[in-house]
């Protein structure tokens, strides 16, 4: 009898819940995303809330497919609009409604993917890989990155076998990296992507390693000029330059006019000898520019661009940039709406060339001097990038002398709210080692730091006509700015 009475006092107070009743429900919620990273979720009975709390690396593309795997009380399913979980996948960019059902009675569950605040293990920097080869990207000599539609894309170039290839490989999360096969042979050495008006562009590359993989031969010829000494240029005659939308891939590639005196761009690259090789592209004012860039000669890089471009249409033409200082090999960046010119060299590298000046422009082409030296020093070869606010600028990478007048790569990560006074950012994590024009790229206010160069073979540039000479890095970390 006592034990009818305590079963009938408990089975009232169960069931005389609210529309919480815990009686049935959710016991336990495991997420787990299209690159196989799996998170549990937090459960609050009394809300019909899931918080499943992912970290702040996480990209968007990374949630789009997501299996749930759902734990209930005896008798209970859940389902999300009427559907079963197993063998489905799942959005998690936007709330969903998981639905448990018991009997007659359910109960709606709002589950949310929440990325985390939390920057203490990335305030320091985080190696987010090591080397990204054993995720998927090829055993490159040369690779850029760029962030687009919630994805990373890599353009690598490759040679194996006497074999060249230029491909591009994507990821959601920075380390496992899949070939985009409908992008095709794209891009080349030197390749410079960059997102523009919604859509990610990649301008430029030269093929000078083997026979592509659309059965082309390399885009070099050398000839001996007297022992011990070759001429090299380069015979592509056009200037490389593809779209996309996400989806498919589009050709807009430029061929040169000799006869186009007024147009120095398109009569030069019809010359062949003009490869502009790692260009700069940056956007100002709805304008798109591009400057620098390498030509070829003597058997190396050299002959580095002085010229500055605007983007018109599908071509592009020449600008007149007032600046009282030649910048080559410079970084170029925005912040707070003006657009700097930070450092550089004048010509190839030295210890004699080397710049350490700041210009800046409010209009894109007339540059005056904001300060002769920074608490940087000279470099060349660094990248800057601003917050999602674009209020603070943060500088990665770069080439300097030492005292002795040896090469070393910048190590330190510095910060500047004005372009002009800049300070080192404390605490960075001792691991990490700066190179020559380190892929940064800035989402969420943290800064994905992909590559650059080790080192810097030549006088002129890291690229090469030798791929052993060229020393890249496949390390790959990621900062809370």
């Amino acid at each position: 009898m006592l034990f009818m009475a305590l079963a009938a006092v408990f089975s009232f107070t169960s069931c005389s819940d609210d529309e919480n009743d815990t009686a049935y429900g959710i016991t336990g919620v495991t997420v787990t995303t299209a690159e196989g990273a799996s998170y549990q979720g937090v459960i609050n009975q009394a809300a019909l809330t899931i918080d499943v709390t992912v970290p702040m690396t996480t990209q968007a593309a990374e949630l789009e497919a997501c299996t749930i795997l759902a734990s209930a009380t005896m008798g209970t399913t859940v389902t999300v609009n009427g559907e079963a979980l197993d063998g489905a996948t799942f959005d998690l960019n936007e709330a969903i409604v998981l639905t448990a059902t018991n009997g007659t009675e359910s109960k709606a569950y709002t589950l949310t993917a929440v990325i985390s605040d939390v920057a203490d293990d990335l305030a320091a920097g985080k190696l987010i890989s090591a080397d990204i080869r054993g995720g998927g990207i090829p055993n490159a000599y040369c690779y850029k990155v760029a962030q687009y539609d919630g994805k990373f894309y890599a353009f690598t170039n490759s040679y194996i076998d006497s074999v060249g290839y230029y491909n591009v490989y994507t990821s959601t999360n920075g380390t496992r990296w899949i070939k985009d096969e409908a992008a095709g042979v794209i891009g080349g050495m030197g390749a410079t992507p960059v997102v523009l008006d919604g859509k990610l562009h990649v301008y430029s590359g030269t093929r000078y390693f083997g026979t592509d993989e659309d059965d082309n031969g390399p885009e070099m010829t050398q000839e001996e000029l007297f022992p011990g000494y070759m001429w090299t240029t380069i015979s592509t005659t056009g200037f490389r330059h593809h779209v996309t939308d996400g989806n498919t891939w589009e050709d807009k590639y430029l061929a040169g006019d000799e006869n186009d005196t007024i147009n120095t761009f398109n009569e030069m690259i019809s010359w062949g000898g003009f490869s502009y090789i790692d260009p700069i592209i940056y956007s100002f004012n709805n304008e798109v520019y591009m400057m620098n860039g390498h030509g070829t000669g003597f058997g190396q890089m050299q002959a580095p661009n002085r010229s500055v471009y605007k983007q018109v249409g599908d071509t592009f033409e020449p600008v007149e940039i007032v600046c009282d200082e030649a910048h080559l090999m410079n970084t170029v960046f925005v912040l707070n709406g003006e657009l700097f010119f930070l450092a550089g060299t004048r010509g190839f590298f030295d210890p004699e060339t080397m710049l350490k000046s700041v210009h800046k422009s409010t209009d894109g082409v007339n540059f005056t001097l904001a300060a002769d030296s920074t608490a940087i020093g000279a470099i060349a070869g660094a990248t800057v990038v601003t917050n999602d606010e674009g209020t603070t600028a943060y500088l990665f990478g770069g080439l300097q002398y030492d005292e002795n007048g040896g090469q070393v790569m910048n190590n330190n990560i510095y910060k500047s709210t004005d372009g002009i006074t800049w300070e080192v950012v404390e605490g960075i994590n001792p691991e990490y080692k700066g190179t020559y024009k380190p892929n940064v790229i800035v989402k969420n206010n943290v800064a994905w730091v992909f590559g650059g160069f080790n080192s810097v073979a030549n006088y002129y540039a890291p690229y090469s006509f030798t791929v052993d000479e060229m020393d890249p890095s496949f390390a790959a970390w990621a900062f809370a700015l």
